[in-house]
């Protein structure tokens, strides 16, 4: 990070308020909850009338309550308990998820994204944080970071509607409209309005709480909230606080 940088801007604390500002430029759009640290980077005194603020956000909530690569990584760790109960218990007590990291694209390539990811780690005062994303594979900002990278291919049911909708020429570029991908859909007919409105509900069902959701501007936005997979699974063991008595969860 230069010098500069730090000189100029700062990580402090931050809210959904400051969250809501950056987050036309994330890719998923449902609520984030239940949240447990938000941060942001912005400017110091005598600086701050001459940058946004803030210029980056990394929020991180309370952890998805079963994911399949967390137990390839932990060897099975959070499934020892008996019950659902128990098992959930111990993965909020573990794990945190990270949720958002966004930068504004104003201020892209200046390493920011690395140094508030690096700096709030450092921060946490859990054993675990993972985050689910579908990452450039080019990219190894999270594993430059501490994080072990676990592949995570998409099922055949999430393959199946992305075909889908690009056999109706519904690519992934048109898909960061919601607005016009619900007008397109609202305008096919006869056999094609039925095959569509089929594969979407064989896609929501696998999403708790959703498979009866109607034909709206809601329904439209949850489903391509859902897209890309994330292809990735990352984990990061906090050296800080031990996983377990004896080591980091490596020899489990």
């Amino acid at each position: 990070m230069s010098k500069w940088v730090t000189d100029i801007l700062q990580i402090l604390p931050a809210t959904l308020a400051d969250y809501h500002k950056l987050a036309e430029y994330h890719y998923r759009t449902e609520p984030i909850k239940p949240v447990t640290n938000i941060y942001k980077i912005n400017a110091k005194a005598p600086y701050t009338n001459a940058f946004p603020d803030p210029i980056a956000i990394v929020v991180y909530r309370m952890p998805i309550p079963d994911i399949r690569p967390r137990t390839t990584a932990t060897k099975g760790y959070f499934h020892k308990p008996k019950t659902f109960k128990k098992r959930l218990q111990l993965v909020n007590a573990k794990v945190r998820y990270l949720a958002r990291l966004i930068v504004d694209p104003r201020f892209h390539k200046l390493g920011l994204a690395t140094w508030l990811l690096k700096d709030t780690l450092e921060r946490q005062t859990v054993p675990i944080v993972e985050t689910l994303t579908p990452i450039d594979f080019t990219n190894k900002m999270f594993e430059k970071a501490g994080f072990k990278l676990y592949q995570t291919p998409a099922p055949p049911w999430y393959n199946r509607f992305t075909f889908a909708l690009e056999s109706l020429g519904l690519t992934e570029q048109s898909r960061v409209s919601p607005l016009y991908i619900h007008n397109r859909l609202s305008r096919l007919e006869g056999t094609q309005k039925t095959l569509i409105e089929n594969e979407i509900k064989h896609f929501i069902k696998h999403f708790r709480h959703r498979e009866n959701m109607p034909d709206s501007m809601e329904r439209t936005k949850f489903f391509l909230s859902k897209l890309p997979y994330p292809q990735a699974y990352l984990i990061w063991f906090n050296p800080r606080v031990p996983f377990l008595p004896e080591n980091r969860g490596d020899s489990l």
